[in-house]
């Protein structure tokens, strides 16, 4: 494979799109935690959902493809060789399991906030429906807020297990990623190459911003952490191989080239060969390609493969994928796409907000990194305030979403951002309302009707 048959794979997505100029699909994904009551009332109110048993994640799936086998879009079981790994429906929706038992819905492509919060609701009807049997309840945070990482479960999916020990080698909290994040991704339509760079720089220097509107991840193991975003602090601390916000990708002069390039430095965890798993991580692509693997000769489906394996702020895929929020309630999830897609696709707001955005300087953007995981909207970083410009923002997509949708980011405007505030907040006056006792929050949160 030469460089211009990787650039290919780019082209033949706009391809793909070419006889619908105008379609601007979104998608969706949603992670939480679930967790299983303690019917002993010994030591923790509740312990993680397991990964066995008719109460552990296998009981879930085979829960969700039951309640659904008779309806217009049935589950079907995924399976990797004899386990059970996920569900998919006919119409593109996945329902997957992340390595320490988070439940992620993958939604299939939206054309409205409507049409995704119909099929949002749904979907957690269903998810609860499957948990109530045995009284399991939903978590709805960017980071595990009360147990360790050795008492979350491990689900033994092939690439998880060459993952967990590799992480211990490119930083100091990549299992913490894998086993105790979750959190609401945003997938956006590209229609050339050119759309697709202008968009990706834009989403780049926005990053920051939407970490610091959504943050809701203060608490670990039963305390406040000292972040207000420790999932993006988690993300710091991963793999800088594969992650981050590299400072050509804010550049007004970055091209696919420059994307291309980057991934080619990174190695891959594992490629598929013959229906086998053949771990790859003492290579990157770019030794990959020079046939440095003695038994590997690189395909297309391997570099496509290797894409959905890096996790900079915003990934190139077929679509562009926004990995900056952390996960957050139900009744604000859409927020995070009414915001995004209409500063994205609507090109009133986009000019209006990336007239503020290119203006910061590229070089303090590791520096609003780190300010909005500790301290969120009230992160100030030489001249950028960001409760003013995360509010600045926000009216600016509300501005443009009309009457008819703005009740979709409105809500969390009003609460949050109008007031310097974020989720996280909201939950470390809950805790000390609570007396700093972690398994009154717990219960508190979990009890709480809107959530």
């Amino acid at each position: 494979m030469t460089f211009n048959d990787l650039k290919l794979l780019f082209l033949s997505y706009c391809r793909k799109e070419a006889d619908t100029p105008d379609k601007q699909l979104f998608g969706l994904e949603y992670e939480n935690f679930v967790l299983v009551p303690n019917n002993d009332h010994k030591g923790d109110s509740y312990h993680p959902l397991p990964v066995d048993g008719d109460s552990g994640v296998s009981g879930v799936l085979e829960n969700l493809a039951e309640l659904t086998k008779d309806s217009d879009d049935p589950l079907e079981k995924v399976f990797e060789k004899e386990m059970l790994l996920g569900l998919i429906s006919p119409a593109g929706t996945k329902i997957t399991v992340e390595p320490g038992g988070q439940i992620e819905l993958s939604d299939a492509p939206r054309k409205s906030l409507l049409e995704a919060h119909s099929s949002l609701q749904a979907y957690l009807k269903l998810l609860k429906k499957a948990v109530s049997s045995f009284d399991g309840r939903l978590l709805f945070h960017g980071v595990q807020p009360v147990h360790s990482l050795e008492t979350l479960p491990f689900f033994p999916k092939n690439r998880y297990r060459i993952m967990y020990p590799h992480m211990l080698k490119t930083g100091s909290l990549g299992q913490w990623m894998m086993k105790a994040s979750a959190g609401v991704q945003v997938s956006i339509d590209y229609i050339s190459i050119e759309d697709l760079q202008r968009k990706f720089v834009f989403l780049n220097r926005l990053s920051p911003f939407l970490t610091a509107l959504f943050a809701n991840s203060p608490m670990i193991i039963g305390s406040p952490s000292g972040y207000l975003s420790y999932r993006s602090h988690i993300w710091e601390n991963t793999d800088n191989s594969r992650s981050g916000l590299p400072e050509t990708f804010l550049s007004d002069n970055f091209r696919l080239e420059d994307y291309i390039n980057w991934a080619l430095k990174a190695t891959p965890y594992h490629l598929m060969h013959e229906g086998e798993v053949v771990q790859t991580t003492d290579w990157n692509f770019q030794q990959l390609l020079e046939g440095k693997h003695p038994d590997l000769k690189i395909t297309p489906e391997d570099w496509e493969d290797h894409l959905g394996m890096l996790f900079p702020d915003i990934r190139i895929k077929n679509i562009l994928e926004v990995r900056v929020v952390d996960s957050v309630p139900p009744q604000y999830a859409l927020a995070v796409p009414a915001l995004v897609g209409t500063l994205l696709y609507d090109e009133s707001a986009f000019s209006s907000a990336q007239s503020i955005l290119m203006d910061l300087p590229r070089d303090e953007f590791k520096l609003y990194k780190k300010a909005v995981s500790k301290d969120a909207l009230q992160a100030e970083v030489n001249r950028t305030n960001f409760a003013k410009t995360g509010r600045q923002l926000v009216e600016i997509a509300l501005q443009e979403l009309g009457s008819k949708e703005e009740n979709w980011l409105l809500p969390f405007f009003e609460l949050y951002t109008k007031e310097g505030r974020t989720p996280a907040d909201e939950s470390l006056d809950l805790f000390r309302k609570c007396g700093e006792n972690p398994d009154k929050w717990l219960a508190k949160v979990l009890n709480n009707s809107d959530y």
